[in-house]
């Protein structure tokens, strides 16, 4: 079941150029790669992987919504 929310927030001046950090980004890429190998990801792989294309998405979107704003 999926709720819709409506948040007021203020985002920092700086919130557009958010994005994952170096390493975390390649960790992404790895398991991503990994993933498209014949070996696969393992699940705890997965899950990683999932956690980190959310956080990369949240990232994104609130960049898009900073610069909407803007």
């Amino acid at each position: 079941m999926s709720q819709l929310i409506h948040l007021d927030l203020e985002l920092p001046e700086d919130l557009a150029r958010f994005k994952l950090p170096a390493g975390v980004n390649e960790r992404l890429t790895e398991l991503l790669d990994k993933q498209d190998s014949s070996t696969g990801l393992t699940e705890p792989e997965r899950r990683e992987a999932e956690g980190l294309v959310d956080l990369a998405e949240t990232l994104t979107y609130l960049g898009l919504k900073a610069r909407s704003a803007a």
